[in-house]
């Protein structure tokens, strides 16, 4: 794209780039690129007119929204570029399920709210009719109510990031100017002491490495269209699962979750007839301070890992425990900034270079599953154009490798659990599998007499 005219508005960041070279790897094999998605569930119909004049007033307040990527021909460091010739305005889709009737303004058929969301996971954002960052549907669900899609680059949010923004959205609606864009805090760090810093980080690569892990995808990187499932689980079942999430775990939910994600990916590779002896996951690290404005944009984590071996997977109670001891040695050695050094360091590589020297780091598998327990989301979302909200989640996409994640979220007192996968890497049976062990362990129900 020629850049005449053009306007630089962000550098990236460590976490960025490790995006943009993992989008990167999964354009180039037909996976389309890192896209994520944010479902809130209605139980009426918004104001259209209402909901369409606060589209357009967070497209204009964020022309990051239709911003793109460049590298600078100088320091080889991607920089966010916006065209201000570009006058494209953030519009909303409306659809309707089979079964229903049209919405009053018109709208489309879909077969179904699940179809319609995984084809919107599986094109391009721009090739949608959205800006280059995000686009917006509403359904008329056949069960009743409504469903607004938030169809974003992850490139451009995180999983928080997200949150904020379905907030922003929620301000524009309401009539109020969001906040004003502020980019990612630049810090001058001698190369010597960011060489320095990411040594732990490195060394725990190391440890990882000494133990043979994989993926259900294999270390391949092949097409396959993207799927997921939701449970939704209830408010009754929500609050056994918290019960039960500080019985095991106290304070800290996140070795729970792992916990459940590890032992629910072995099932599936247990129906295989394989049962790998390590399980290598990444968890996300929110860098944003919580006094700090709400600002959506850019990936502001860090990452831990963690190593779960075969003989910690038995129970939950041996797994959260492995997991919980492994979380307090990550934060006693300061391992999440150690790895945001690896980031930075990182971040002049081009997208195919990243992606060979991870795969040399990492064994040709990147992880072997994606994982998040992001907490309570949008809590003070209540009502959206005169439509009360009933829940809120995300559906992340993956990559293969290595093919699949299982994320837990929290909104409006109930517990949503996404399992996302790539067809090719796991069936709808091995899915079930997935979603089922998943399900005991968090509830306690069938695999209460095992532990």
């Amino acid at each position: 794209m020629f850049l005449s005219g053009s306007k630089r508005v962000a550098q990236l960041t460590g976490a960025d780039c490790f995006v943009l070279a993992l989008s990167h790897m999964m354009r180039v094999n037909g996976q389309q690129g890192l896209v994520g998605q944010t479902h809130v569930v209605m139980d009426g119909i918004p104001d259209n007119a209402a909901l369409v004049a606060g589209a357009r007033r967070l497209g204009d307040a964020y022309p990051l929204l239709n911003a793109f990527v460049r590298r600078s021909p100088f320091t080889l460091l991607p920089n966010w570029w916006v065209d201000p010739r570009d006058r494209r305005t953030l519009n909303v889709q409306l659809w309707h399920e089979s079964g229903t009737e049209p919405l009053p303004q018109g709208s489309k058929p879909t077969a179904s709210a699940q179809h319609l969301a995984e084809d919107l996971l599986n094109t391009p954002i721009e090739e949608c009719g959205g800006l280059r960052n995000l686009r917006l549907d509403l359904v008329r669900l056949k069960q009743g109510g409504s469903s607004l899609f938030l169809t974003w680059n992850h490139l451009l949010f995180d999983g928080k990031g997200a949150e904020l923004l379905v907030g922003s959205l929620f301000d524009a609606v309401n009539g109020r100017t969001p906040e004003t864009f502020q980019p990612a805090k630049k810090e001058n760090i001698p190369l010597r002491t960011q060489f320095t810093e990411s040594r732990p980080a490195v060394n725990r690569f190391f440890e990882l490495m000494m133990n043979r892990y994989q993926s259900l995808s294999g270390k391949k990187p092949t097409p396959g269209r993207l799927r997921f499932r939701v449970i939704n689980f209830t408010a009754d079942e929500s609050m056994q699962i918290r019960a039960r999430a500080e019985q095991f775990s106290g304070l800290f939910p996140l070795s729970f979750y792992l916990a459940s994600a590890s032992r629910a990916h072995r099932e599936a590779f247990i129906s295989r007839g394989e049962d790998p002896e390590h399980y290598v996951s990444s968890i996300p690290v929110q860098l944003r301070r919580k006094w700090v404005g709400a600002n959506p944009f850019q990936n502001r984590v860090t990452v831990l890992f963690f190593s779960m071996k075969r003989e910690h997977l038995s129970s939950m109670a041996d797994a959260v425990k492995a997991a919980h001891l492994q979380f307090e040695e990550l934060t006693r050695k300061n391992l999440g900034a150690s790895f945001s050094m690896i980031l930075r360091l990182m971040r002049r590589l081009p997208s195919y270079l990243y992606m060979k020297f991870l795969g040399t780091q990492f064994s040709g598998d990147i992880t072997s599953f994606f994982h998040s327990a992001t907490g309570s989301f949008a809590v003070n979302l209540r009502e959206l154009a005169g439509s009360p909200v009933r829940d809120a989640y995300h559906v992340p996409s993956v990559s293969a490798p290595p093919g699949s994640g299982l994320f837990f979220g929290e909104s409006h007192g109930r517990i949503t659990a996404t399992f996302s996968w790539r067809e090719g890497a796991v069936t709808e049976h091995e899915a079930d599998l997935v979603l089922g062990r998943m399900k005991e362990d968090l509830t306690g129900r069938a695999a209460l007499g095992a532990q």
